[in-house]
C-alpha cells in the first residue's frame, strides 16, 4: 500500500496494519481514509510500512489470532507487537494511537510488547493488499 521504506523489516522498523476482513462494509469504507492516514502520517513514523491486510486471505501468516471486532490497527516495532485492537474507524484516533507508540522509549515498549506476547503475532509475516 503506502510504504515509506524496503519490504523487509529489520530490527527497529515499523509496521502499521489494518487487519480487516473483505466481507466487512465497516472494513471497505474505511479502506480508502486508511491509505490517506497512511500517506498524511508518514511523519509520524517515516520509515513505516503500511499494510491493508485480509484476515481470511492472511489467515495462515495470522495463526491462531483472529479478531473479534473490525477493524483493527496492529502496530509493530521490529519484532515487538505494540498493539493490537479495534479501534473506531477515526483517523484521528489511529493517528493519535500511532503517534503515542512512537514516541515510547525501549523500556516502554518492551512493556506494551510483554501484554501482547500471549498473541503469537508477528506483523512482519503479512503483506499489503491496499490495492
Amino acid at each position: 500500500m503506502m510504504a515509506a521504506g524496503t519490504p523487509g523489516t529489520q530490527a527497529g522498523e515499523w509496521i502499521v496494519a489494518c487487519l480487516c476482513a473483505q466481507w466487512c462494509g465497516i472494513c471497505r469504507g474505511w479502506r480508502e481514509a486508511f491509505r490517506d492516514l497512511a500517506l498524511q502520517s508518514q511523519q509520524l513514523l517515516p520509515a513505516a510500512r503500511w499494510l491493508w491486510v485480509d484476515v481470511e486471505s492472511q489467515s495462515d501468516a495470522l495463526g491462531e489470532f483472529e479478531p473479534e471486532n473490525f477493524p483493527v490497527l496492529a502496530v509493530q516495532r521490529g519484532s515487538r507487537l505494540l498493539y493490537c485492537a479495534a479501534l473506531p474507524q477515526q483517523a484521528g484516533n489511529w493517528r493519535r494511537m500511532v503517534q503515542s507508540l512512537g514516541a515510547l522509549d525501549e523500556e516502554q515498549a518492551q512493556r506494551w510488547a510483554a501484554q501482547l506476547q500471549a498473541l503469537g503475532l508477528d506483523l512482519r509475516r503479512l503483506h499489503d493488499e491496499a490495492d
